[in-house]
């Protein structure tokens, strides 16, 4: 008889990237300039739920010992957080409305995280490999445009959260379509490092 201690939970990553979603697509709008950036108080309600969503999504994933995606949906939680109490603060007049000096070095540094994430990934699936290569450009691109004032890097930066949205939202409905129907129905295509997934078989 199962334990407690042995309970396997199904894969909540689904949930990780839709919260995933739901916050970049508030957020893309205002970065490129479509929406002012008074709509950045929508990020609250998000940053709320969806850094107590990520973080549990986190939990589970490491439970089941998928450690890159566990520690990763934990990492977006705290930004999550981060950008609830950012723009709470900026709100309430209690932080600075220019954060970049600080906020630079906490998006390379998260960066410098994914990029050493991202193997896995390509040698995974396609859409998997787009979407941790995306996520690069995006850390990155932020942090080096907020600490050296690159503009241009942070509109690539921006843009770069289409193809995070499509392939999260890829992911997300693969993972629950092709798990419940027990076949592939969603195709996540062949990984960038095909012969390096080869090698490794």
């Amino acid at each position: 008889m199962m334990s407690n201690s042995e309970h396997s939970f199904a894969s909540p990553a689904a949930a990780g990237y839709m919260v995933l979603t739901f916050y970049l697509i508030c957020l893309f709008p205002i970065g490129i300039g479509l929406a002012p950036a008074s709509m950045a108080t929508v990020l609250i309600p998000l940053g709320f739920a969806g850094g107590i969503v990520q973080v549990i999504v986190g939990i589970i994933e490491l439970r089941n010992k998928v450690i890159v995606g566990g520690n990763i949906m934990c990492g977006f939680s705290a930004f999550m957080f981060l950008g609830l109490w950012e723009n709470l603060l900026k709100v309430l007049n209690l932080m600075p409305a220019n954060t970049v000096s600080v906020n630079g070095f906490i998006f390379m540094v998260m960066g410098i995280y994914m990029v050493g994430f991202t193997l896995p990934s390509l040698h995974k699936n396609l859409i998997s490999g787009i979407f941790m290569i995306t996520t690069d450009i995006f850390f990155c691109g932020m942090g080096i445009s907020q600490l050296f004032g690159i503009p241009i890097l942070s509109t690539i930066a921006y843009w770069s959260i289409v193809p995070i949205v499509i392939t999260a939202m890829w992911q997300a409905i693969a993972e629950v379509l092709n798990t419940s129907m027990g076949r592939t129905i969603v195709k996540m295509g062949s990984p960038i490092l095909k012969n390096l997934q080869q090698q490794m078989n």
